[in-house]
């Protein structure tokens, strides 16, 4: 198939006008006024303020009151979310290790080293992206005929980063205690060599320097310096622990009179590390550059169309992994399945609304020069939106380009559900396409324009909207502070209440 031929991209995404997917050949600024228009998007029209009739009935709706003081709701909804309390639970086993380590004999090197890359290995096997699908299809095949309260707890799957930050911080202090211990044996003339020694400084630079950028508020200002210390400082780190589990099984075979390679692969670290490393290698193992075409929605966003039938097919809830340059800076937006009866299995998209420099980028070049190809990685995983199937019926509550992770759920029918979408001209900026999109989906959407309207409260929308439609859980895809705000207005209420943590 020569998917560089207009005629076969119409063909591939059927649903698509034709004109956002061919590229025109009209200036950018009469374009841009075309699509202002709305004549690229079709000849249907809407009236959204009579698509969304009731939506002051659930503006005005009166809230309950929450539930338990104020001290037990803040330590239960907010001090104490399901991410902390698998961090507490991580902290709990190491503690204990710790404890049952440090009674009785003088730990060994072997036992401290292999308790660090064993903290190591799960932070890293928690990120892998089929170990994410694992958990998330597992989790999600509950039946939902199974008592809310199980399948609400289960649904909280998504704050599985909780293991990945307590794994990780306890890589660092095995490593600190691996590397006083080592100083002390080399002081003492005991088995760790010079060599070892230095190894294990060097790697405790870098566990340093990555578990500090990783901090919230410094991950939220430096966000590319966190990545880029992630990706790159995190891979010469598992190299120079290749070099240090040589140097200090040597040191210590010397002792035991083993051979080195019987040392070796009876030794728990090398297998920690070996899994380590085909963790981290396997999704840029499948890192490809895929023909794309972009459907310009407005100045502020557009959608990106990729064909991609090679690798995993998108599925409702699932995000891909975006960029320009494999070496510098990667995004991950939802993935839309698209229409299978044309382009075969594996065809998606992406809305991209501008919130930075990449995003901004892509959409000036959108403009200009509509990009040809863009780099993927790995294959689409589940997020927060895969745990929608768990209930009868749910609210979907999305603001700004929120809703084109939403779109991916409306557009599968797995679930019932009513949506709550509030955005600046949501017409005007996205598009007629994606309007029908979620009017088809759910005809008394209520579609709130901000513009008109001002902010609404929506906490109190979501929740009028859940009580009408009797629902069963929540789903918000918005920025932190309102997710955080709405996930707590609805929760401190006793509805279940879902949203994305950014914590990776």
């Amino acid at each position: 198939m020569d998917t560089t031929s207009p005629e076969t991209w119409v063909g591939m995404f059927p649903n698509v006008p034709e004109a956002a997917l061919v590229p025109s050949e009209e200036p950018p600024s009469e374009l841009a006024r075309r699509i202002g228009e709305g004549m690229t998007m079709g000849t249907r029209n809407y009236d959204l303020e009579k698509s969304s009739e009731d939506w002051t009935e659930e503006s005005h709706r009166q809230l309950n009151q929450k539930n338990h003081g104020v001290f037990l709701r803040n330590l239960r909804y907010r001090l104490m979310s399901m991410y902390r309390r698998i961090f507490t639970l991580v902290f709990c086993v190491n503690l204990a290790l710790l404890l049952f380590l440090s009674i009785g004999e003088k730990p060994y090197l072997a036992k401290i080293s292999n308790a660090s890359l064993g903290n190591l290995l799960a932070a890293v096997l928690i990120r892998n992206d089929n170990i994410i699908n694992f958990l998330f299809r597992l989790f999600a095949s509950m039946p939902t005929t199974w008592p809310l309260p199980i399948r609400r707890l289960g649904a909280k799957i998504y704050h599985l980063g909780g293991l990945h930050s307590g794994c990780a911080i306890f890589a660092v202090g095995w490593h600190l205690w691996l590397t006083i211990a080592m100083t002390r044996s080399a002081s003492a003339d005991l088995p760790a060599s010079v060599l070892s020694v230095s190894l294990c400084y060097g790697i405790l630079v870098l566990l340093t320097l990555q578990a500090t950028l990783a901090y919230p508020n410094l991950r939220q200002k430096h966000h590319n310096s966190f990545e880029y210390t992630h990706r790159y400082f995190g891979w010469m780190t598992v190299f120079l622990a290749w070099f240090l589990v040589l140097s200090l099984t040597r040191d210590l075979s010397q002792i035991s009179g083993q051979s080195l390679g019987l040392a070796l692969i009876t030794s728990p670290a090398f297998w920690f590390l070996l899994f380590i490393l085909m963790s981290i290698v396997s999704p840029w193992a499948l890192t490809r550059k895929m023909p794309i075409k972009i459907q310009v929605l407005s100045r502020h966003a557009c959608r990106i169309y990729i064909y991609d039938r090679r690798f995993a097919k998108a599925y409702p809830g699932s995000f891909v992994r975006l960029s320009t340059n494999p070496a510098g800076e990667w995004h991950s937006f939802a993935a839309i399945a698209e229409s299978t009866e044309n382009g075969g299995p594996g065809g998606y998209s992406v809305v991209v609304s501008n919130a930075g420099d990449w995003t901004g980028g892509m959409i000036s070049r959108a403009f200009e020069d509509t990009p040809k190809e863009i780099w993927i990685r790995g294959v689409p995983t589940c997020g927060v939106l895969h745990v929608a199937k768990m209930f009868r019926k749910i609210v979907l509550v999305a603001t700004g380009s929120g809703i084109g992770p939403c779109l991916a759920v409306l557009r599968a029918g797995e679930v019932e559900a009513r949506v709550l979408w509030s955005t600046r001209e949501p017409q005007a900026t996205y598009g007629r396409a994606i309007v029908d999109d979620v009017l088809k989906a759910d005809p008394q959407a209520v579609i709130y324009d901000t513009q008109k309207r001002g902010r609404p409260d929506v906490v109190k929308m979501a929740y009028g909207i859940y009580i009408q439609a009797h629902a069963e859980a929540v789903i918000i895809i918005s920025n932190p502070a309102l997710t955080h705000r709405v996930v707590y207005g609805l929760e401190s209420r006793g509805i279940p209440a879902f949203g994305a943590i950014w914590d990776s």
